[in-house]
């Protein structure tokens, strides 16, 4: 099939001939356009023939603004280590000398950014309603199963933990972590005993914290009132004092929504980004590292930029900055022995050193 040419060429070419037929004004009366297009188009088709009434580039030859390629270079590097870092988070970690606006067409053009779904705007705003809280006021606890994490399921039978444990305080966002084989109302007891401890060793007061977990049965929330309150309950209330533990409400998806942001963060931040060995001591200090960049290092930018520590030192100075040093422990071994019983735990049963030592 032969191509015809563009319609804007075809019709310069026929204003141009009509031009050194009929003359300059016959063509303008013609073409309905002014003496200035059409001497244009005659002279750039006198001096280049026909090319010369292809369309021209009309960007600008020089561009002062623009970002050097070598710190295009340098943001295509960053993103490359950390594909999970959007625009903002990219500048502010690695230092890039160019807005956040063009590190976001950097990477479009480079076609290294994936467009999202614009969340729908809450009706109302849960930021105003977690600052309600005072400093250290609400303590959302969960486990989360690791099995589901694709390329760390795996490693799972090599020795490293299938369940997380997670803690994290609203609304400073200080997160701690602990792992365990298997998920056990034992585990969770030993989480939250060895938490609270320390929690009240750093200054927090606990007679105003409101511990906030899901119905699991780790939790109790499947414990036969008639009975007497869970054996976590018991922990939480009665041996620490705290003010309530608080199960989430049925059909009350945000209850929970700071503790399942974390385990959404953590999943291409630390599980897609880490190289894992097999060795359990090696994934332990690897996710104490994740902790401690999280708390002391991670801005939040809907905390005014801030991290988790420069937040809740402002929240409640007097709280000792030990309490973002606490580091994630396996709460007992793979073969779950050694376990205290629930009710050696609520009598202060003396649990093993190494899930004590801070």
């Amino acid at each position: 099939m032969i191509r015809s040419p563009p319609p804007s060429f075809d019709l310069r070419y026929r204003l141009v001939q009509t031009a050194l037929q009929r003359g300059i004004r016959a063509a303008c009366r013609i073409f309905g356009c002014s003496r200035n297009t059409v001497r244009k188009w005659l002279r750039r088709y006198q001096q280049e023939g026909k090319p010369g009434l292809q369309e021209r580039s009309r960007a600008p030859h020089r561009i002062p603004h623009k970002t050097p390629p070598e710190v295009e270079q340098l943001v295509l590097q960053a993103r490359d280590s950390i594909p999970c870092f959007g625009p903002q988070r990219l500048k502010q970690e690695f230092g890039l000398r160019c807005s956040t606006g063009a590190i976001g067409r950097i990477l479009r053009q480079a076609g290294r950014s994936r467009r999202r779904k614009k969340p729908r705007p809450p009706v109302r705003s849960l930021a105003q309603q977690k600052m309600q809280w005072p400093p250290f006021g609400l303590f959302e606890i969960d486990v989360k199963d690791l099995k589901d994490l694709a390329g760390y399921r795996e490693l799972i039978p090599f020795g490293l933990p299938r369940f997380q444990f997670t803690a994290r305080m609203v609304p400073e966002g200080t997160l701690w972590l602990a792992f365990s084989a298997v998920n056990d109302s034992s585990y969770a007891l030993l989480f939250a005993d060895r938490l609270l401890a320390h929690l009240a060793r750093c200054g927090v007061d606990l007679g105003s914290l409101v511990v906030q977990t899901d119905n699991g049965s780790e939790f109790g929330g499947n414990w036969n009132r008639r009975h007497g309150l869970p054996p976590f309950t018991k922990l939480v209330e009665h041996k620490y004092g705290c003010r309530q533990h608080r199960f989430n409400p049925p059909h009350r998806s945000t209850y929970h929504s700071d503790i399942e942001a974390v385990h959404g963060i953590m999943e291409p931040e630390f599980y897609e980004l880490e190289r894992f060995n097999g060795s359990l001591q090696a994934f332990l200090r690897q996710a104490y590292g994740y902790q401690l960049y999280f708390n002391m290092l991670r801005r939040n930018s809907g905390k005014g930029n801030l991290t988790p520590e420069q937040f809740g030192q402002a929240r409640a100075p007097t709280v000792s900055p030990e309490i973002y040093l606490l580091p994630p422990v396996m709460l007992s071994s793979l073969e779950a022995q050694d376990l205290p019983l629930p009710r050696q735990v609520l009598e202060g049963h003396d649990v093993p050193g190494y899930v004590r030592r801070p």
